[in-house]
């Protein structure tokens, strides 16, 4: 995997399988953008039905481009940023989840992007206080509620966020 691109709010876009797809052995992909043969893929929002886009495509910006699309469906908003909405929005893979991602943001800048949670692993990670009083003051879903049913990859998933730049730890809740 050396060869493939990283993805600065992305860090861990190969081993989460909401984010891309990996080929099963012995098959290949064809990206639509540039029509190499490619093991990673994923679609993203386009006017056209776009459903195999390479990593490298995504991180030069080549199909968002071609395709005049975005691969992020929301993210919070950050000031004087253009440059960083740019790479988020053109290239960065975005996530699957029930109703959309939304990208979350700290310190100015977008969050990167860690993986589908449950209260479970927040626990092992022994992050679950901290990350509950953080979306608590958002006053989005009840966070008792949350903590009691969310599950990763479950009906009410979780997708973990962490600031480049303070580390703090913020969750997304989507339900379906």
């Amino acid at each position: 995997m050396s060869d493939l691109p990283e993805f600065k709010y992305s860090p861990n876009c190969y081993t989460n399988d909401e984010v891309f797809e990996k080929a099963l052995p012995g098959e290949s992909k064809t990206c639509q953008c540039c029509g190499e043969k490619t093991e990673y893929y994923r679609g993203m929002y386009a006017r056209k039905n776009v459903k195999c886009i390479c990593p490298r495509c995504f991180a030069n910006g080549a199909a968002a481009q071609l395709f005049e699309a975005e691969s992020i469906q929301n993210a919070e908003p950050i000031e004087n940023g253009a440059d960083r909405v740019d790479e988020l929005i053109h290239r960065t893979p975005g996530f699957n989840c029930w109703q959309g991602e939304m990208w979350l943001a700290h310190c100015n800048d977008f969050c990167a992007y860690i993986g589908d949670v449950g209260t479970k692993e927040l626990e092992e990670r022994g992050i679950a206080d901290e990350v509950f009083a953080d979306y608590e003051e958002r006053d989005e879903f009840d966070v008792e509620d949350v903590r009691n049913y969310l599950e990763c990859k479950g009906s009410m998933a979780g997708y973990l966020f962490r600031c480049l730049h303070c580390g703090k730890y913020r969750l997304y809740v989507d339900a379906d």
